[in-house]
């Protein structure tokens, strides 16, 4: 049992020490947290990961976009049979037909073309009809332009295999934008190339943007924020065909295309708010982060600890500096008016020279008890006070306590009585015996009520004596025995009393009892009230007790 009254050399400057890593590390794992959750390099690189996989994803839709436009524009003129004329003007005239059509009842998606033409290769004939179907003459600057178009994109099918639309778009087109289709004999060789002319940047805005609102980055937020993406696209000459990037769309990714949209670079721009962006912390750094977070909690918790030590140890102090400054302060103030008294020789004669005296002695008497119970006490959280252990015969023992006690008992208005059926003796420290029985008395005498009388008493069980102090009082709750035994801790009822004391008589029975291989409990005594017990080893009984030593 540790019960020092000053705390232990460094123990402050180690809570301090404790408190400052406490806050070192707290500092320590949120500076981690914020580098780790806030890495701009790490966020930014998430949103070009972001931004090139909606771009490939948009671009990939829209190619897929420009195919089926393309199917479904050309489907006049296909399948086309090996043995079929390519020169056949009924089937080119179709294509106007069913744009005609589809325009009239909007029961088919395709391109809002504004003129067709077919440009036989063999024959290099070139044919253009609006989408009214008026013949166009090649007499303009564009039927060149046309022409060559028609011929690269023969000389292409010849070098890919199979049938496929390409939307060509170029300085030498102006604002236009040319949808083919290459129609080949059953040997492969490109026959006839057809095409559908459409305004350029109105025709890639939508279809981008069309293929951006079908793009999903796996939630519903991101779907709606894809409504604000920006897009560039440039043809294979460096001619700009859509341009709506700003500024604050700063992270881009361009996209080169194969397929139907072969030879444009199309640009998207996200802006960093646009798609929420969820870093992954690795294995590294959350094994580092819990670490730190751990060790924190630890100190914490130590210096929590530390810290509840020692305002438990302060409040500890206040309450027994408080207590002994009381149990001192009343008998040093009956000293000091009777000293004063027989000083001043105002005393009426030898009766009350007597009772003065007797009162400096009840007095010094209980001065030194206490002082005892404070060394007692001071003593057992560093070095064990040594009990000299000699047979100790009860009836002996019981009038040392008398006498000690006899002076405080009549001024108390109270009486002591001893209660014993056999002469026992027990093996104990004679000094400290007597130091436990004054403790137990003096609280009888505290709590007990007016004119009562307390009995001491002693009786045999099998190998021990114990020894018991009975009062007449209030008595202790039977879940309140135990703790009162507790250094400084005293009954709610007596925190406020005038009687109360330093808190300490009954953690010195216990600590006296448990160096002479004893215990000490508290129980109702028979005529109500509290009983205090003693348990002890029997001895035999010796002639003479030796004189003994309190401590060592």
């Amino acid at each position: 049992m540790s019960n020092d009254l000053e705390p232990k050399r460094g123990f402050g400057l180690w809570n301090n020490r404790l408190w400052i890593l406490s806050a070192g590390l707290g500092t320590a794992t949120i500076l981690s947290g914020m580098t780790i959750i806030h890495d701009t390099s790490r966020q930014r690189s998430a949103l070009h990961a972001v931004v090139r996989s909606t771009a490939r994803q948009v671009v990939s839709l829209a190619g897929s976009r420009v195919e089926i436009l393309g199917l479904e524009t050309f489907a006049p003129v296909m399948p086309w049979s090996a043995a079929g004329s390519p020169t056949n003007e009924s089937a080119f005239a179709a294509l106007v037909r069913v744009q005609q059509s589809a325009a009239r009842c909007r029961c088919r998606d395709t391109l809002a073309a504004t003129d067709f033409f077919r440009y036989d290769i063999g024959r290099r004939a070139m044919m253009r009809l609006t989408a009214t179907g008026v013949s166009l003459s090649g007499g303009d600057s564009l039927t060149p332009a046309l022409e060559r178009t028609a011929l690269n994109e023969a000389n292409r099918a010849r070098s890919q295999a199979g049938v496929g639309t390409h939307l060509i778009v170029g300085r030498q087109l102006g604002d236009r934008a040319a949808l083919t289709v290459v129609q080949s004999d059953s040997a492969g060789t490109p026959m006839v190339v057809y095409g559908a002319l459409v305004p350029a940047k109105d025709f890639a805005l939508r279809l981008l943007r069309d293929a951006a609102l079908r793009t999903s980055l796996g939630d519903s937020a991101s779907a709606a924020s894809l409504r604000e993406i920006q897009f560039s696209a440039m043809a294979a000459d460096s001619m700009t065909i859509v341009e709506t990037m700003d500024a604050a769309h700063s992270f881009r990714a361009t996209i080169r295309p194969q397929g139907p949209l072969d030879g444009l670079a199309i640009t998207a721009a996200l802006d960093a708010d646009q798609v929420p962006v969820r870093i992954n912390v690795g294995r590294d750094e959350r094994l580092h982060l819990g670490a730190l977070l751990l060790a924190t909690i630890l100190v914490i918790g130590f210096a929590v600890g530390s810290s509840r030590r020692e305002l438990l140890l302060a409040r500890a102090r206040s309450d027994f500096i408080a207590g002994v400054s009381h149990d001192l302060r009343m008998p040093l103030a009956q000293i000091l008016i009777a000293g004063e008294t027989l000083t001043l020789e105002r005393e009426r004669g030898a009766s009350d020279r007597r009772v003065l005296s007797h009162a400096i002695v009840r007095e010094a008497r209980r001065l030194v008890s206490i002082v005892d119970n404070v060394l007692l006490f001071s003593r057992s959280g560093t070095r064990r006070p040594k009990p000299l252990v000699r047979p100790v015969p009860v009836d002996d023992l019981f009038n040392d306590v008398v006498e000690a006690v006899g002076l405080a008992v009549d001024d108390a208005g109270q009486s002591i009585a001893v209660r014993m059926s056999e002469s026992l003796t027990v093996s104990g420290d004679r000094q400290l015996l007597r130091q436990a029985l004054v403790n137990l008395v003096d609280n009888a005498l505290k709590y007990g009520v007016l004119g009562q009388q307390i009995q001491l008493g002693a009786e045999r069980s099998a190998n021990v004596v114990r020894l018991s102090v009975d009062d007449h009082g209030p008595g202790v709750p039977v879940e309140e025995r135990t703790r009162v035994f507790e250094p400084y801790e005293r009954l709610f009822r007596d925190r406020t009393s005038e009687r109360t004391g330093s808190g300490l008589g009954l953690a010195v029975v216990r600590e006296i009892a448990s160096l002479l291989n004893g215990r000490a409990w508290l129980e109702d005594a028979p005529g109500g009230g509290t009983r205090a017990v003693i348990e002890l080893p029997i001895a035999e009984r010796a002639a003479e007790s030796a004189p003994s030593h309190a401590m060592s």
